[in-house]
């Protein structure tokens, strides 16, 4: 009786000890993490020349000036890419004066957000109720519909049922505004598809604009898709239609038209955001390929 009681005693101080190891091991947070692509999480990407961060973890804040909404509808936050994300319902979230500074015209830009959104097409469907689209950022320009930078998913494309998901980029210049998109054309050769909608997954989308890409005086504005570039190559030379700074409100969300008070224009296709938005940056700068797989691959380690 004694040798099997002490064979008992051995076992549960190896489990003891192996509880309590196990334990010390998951509360050790001074571990550092291998780097992904050079960098230690998504915060040193760009860093020197990010202008504003969106964080959306638990707020609307932006993190850089500590900025506050002015207002917010139809958000909360649940979890998302890197800690919380703002889960919208026709919803979204409005800064009414600039946040982070001017952007000066002719100036290189960067916007990379992670977003999650369904397809709203209805065969004979008509706005708003269905076939709209949904802007995720827009650096808006008082009184104006479409801002210095727009940022949109275009879904009322395809049917809800689909998974296939379009991303259109604008920008505003001295003569109108200036577009791209992953669409029209040949798949896979002009452009390339991105298939996230309704599946529940996450696509990081990043924009960037170069004021002297190409040859001579032609701006290039381009749209990634999880680190891949999918924008129509016939649409990123935008010759020299440069960018053209006004001064600026935030709307993450939300188009002009669903701010109260500030309709103006009688569109109904402008409605607010239904989906998941999380992790918003602004850069003065052209993001480089290698910088936005790092977000990519960092967003994913949740970093």
């Amino acid at each position: 009786m004694k040798k099997f009681s002490s064979i008992y005693l051995v076992l549960a101080c190896g489990l003891l000890y192996t509880v309590i190891t196990a334990g010390n091991c998951n509360k050790d947070d001074d571990v550092p993490l291998p780097p992904i692509n050079g960098y230690n999480n998504s915060d040193e990407v760009g860093a020197t020349n990010l202008r504003s961060y969106w964080a959306l973890d638990g707020n609307g804040n932006e993190i850089k000036s500590g900025a506050t909404p002015t207002s917010s509808v139809g958000v909360t936050y649940v979890p998302g890419v890197k800690g919380q994300a703002g889960s919208f319902t026709n919803g979204y979230i409005y800064f009414a004066s600039a946040v982070g500074g001017a952007l000066p015209s002719n100036q290189p830009w960067s916007v990379s957000a992670w977003v999650k959104a369904a397809n709203n097409f209805t065969p004979g469907g008509t706005p708003p109720a269905n076939n709209h689209p949904y802007q995720f950022f827009q650096m808006a320009r008082p009184a104006q519909l479409f801002g210095n930078i727009n940022l949109l998913y275009e879904a009322g494309q395809y049917a809800t049922a689909s998974d296939t998901m379009v991303f259109k980029s604008i920008y505003s210049d001295a003569g109108g505004l200036q577009d791209n998109i992953n669409n029209y054309g040949i798949a896979g050769t002009e452009y390339k598809v991105v298939k996230k909608a309704g599946t529940g997954n996450w696509v990081n989308v990043v924009t960037t604009y170069n004021p002297a890409g190409g040859t001579g005086a032609q701006s290039i504005l381009r749209i990634y898709a999880d680190s891949v570039l999918i924008s129509n190559i016939n649409f990123e030379n935008r010759g020299s239609n440069s960018f053209v700074y006004t001064p600026h409100e935030i709307i993450i969300g939300g188009w002009y038209n669903n701010i109260p008070g500030k309709t103006v224009t009688a569109d109904t296709w402008t409605t607010a955001f239904t989906g998941m938005i999380d992790e918003i940056r602004l850069w003065n700068k052209t993001l480089t390929v290698a910088e936005i797989v790092a977000l990519y691959k960092l967003g994913l380690a949740g970093r």
